[in-house]
């Protein structure tokens, strides 16, 4: 990431692309929103499989798996929101305009993905086809884990709870729970486990009377799509900026004195 927002620093001054439409700003601003998407993220998965000092509430599971969604979800839409912005000096026409009101508020991964399902099928903004093809083929590969992503967190924000459940972890360092104050045979131990697996609804916008026990071999859990996740950002971070060098021609392609 740090390559492409350099790339983009180049872009923007006066000898190549400019700045008049502050597009920089809007490219910086969502670049940034990733970086600290990412942190919140990694932060929670963090915090839910975590030994800490303190008894859990019966919500702790469920305000961290929301939280991971919410900020996983966001992190994709800040990526499209800079790469929108990187495109506006080079063909502002082929992107959203970043100068536009109303234009901003239909930037959505859509843009960048495309939607087959519609009719006629839409194969993605003409900018990200143009621009940014390795990328766009990148999240079209990946389109099941961001639409898994997005139902996560649409249900947990617009319905109801998404923990199913799961199994703890029963490993706690050495003295932990003599430093809680908290004997072996303390039923109150439950209490400060933290998670070790998470298990998520394949299908959480199913409505509850159609659903039936999900076949173990079936399960969707937490952890492996949170990998899955992080290869993924990685990945788009390194499409984007190899498209951005072979596809945005610059006049001077180093910094000036």
């Amino acid at each position: 990431m740090a390559e492409l927002d350099q790339f983009a620093l180049l872009a923007c001054q006066a000898y190549n692309y400019g700045n008049s439409t502050d597009w920089f700003g809007c490219f910086r601003g969502g670049i940034h929103g990733v970086y600290a998407r990412l942190a919140a993220v990694r932060r929670h998965y963090d915090e839910v499989h975590a030994w800490i000092p303190a008894p859990r509430v019966p919500t702790d599971a469920e305000y961290h798996l929301a939280a991971i969604f919410f900020n996983m979800d966001s992190a994709i839409e800040c990526m499209t929101f800079a790469l929108n912005a990187l495109g506006n000096p080079v063909a502002v026409t082929e992107f959203r305009d970043v100068t536009d009101e109303r234009s901003l508020r239909r930037i959505s991964p859509l843009d960048v993905l495309g939607d087959p399902s519609r009719n006629p099928p839409l194969n993605g903004l003409e900018g990200f086809v143009n621009y940014f093809p390795t990328l766009q083929l990148h999240w079209q590969n990946n389109r099941s884990l961001i639409q898994r992503i997005v139902d996560q967190h649409d249900v947990s924000k617009h319905r109801e709870t998404i923990f199913q459940g799961g199994r703890v972890r029963d490993d706690a360092p050495a003295g932990f729970y003599e430093g809680m104050g908290v004997a072996n045979d303390d039923e109150r131990k439950w209490q400060f486990q933290p998670m070790a697996e998470i298990i998520l609804h394949p299908n959480p916008k199913s409505p509850k009377v159609t659903r039936a026990p999900t076949p173990v071999e079936e399960q969707i859990h937490l952890e492996p799509m949170a990998t899955s996740f992080c290869d993924f950002m990685n990945n788009s971070a390194q499409c984007a900026f190899a498209d951005a060098k072979a596809k945005i021609n610059l006049t001077h392609d180093e910094f000036q004195r």
